[in-house]
């Protein structure tokens, strides 16, 4: 069983902590973080990513 590591932004989202000026929607926020939660065992790892693209430390 291989473990994927990775981390996600979810970038400034409308929640109660991000306000209603956030140009993010929950939806949106969320999609990339449950996109890595449920990679196959061969995607990526050690990686940092928003909206399902990897980004520089």
């Amino acid at each position: 069983m291989r473990i994927l590591i990775n981390s996600a932004s979810s970038g400034w989202v409308r929640t109660d902590l991000g306000g209603f000026r956030a140009p993010r929607s929950v939806e949106d926020g969320a999609d990339t973080p449950v996109w890595l939660a449920t990679l196959p065992a061969d995607g990526p790892t050690g990686g940092f990513f928003l909206d399902r693209q990897e980004l520089d430390w």
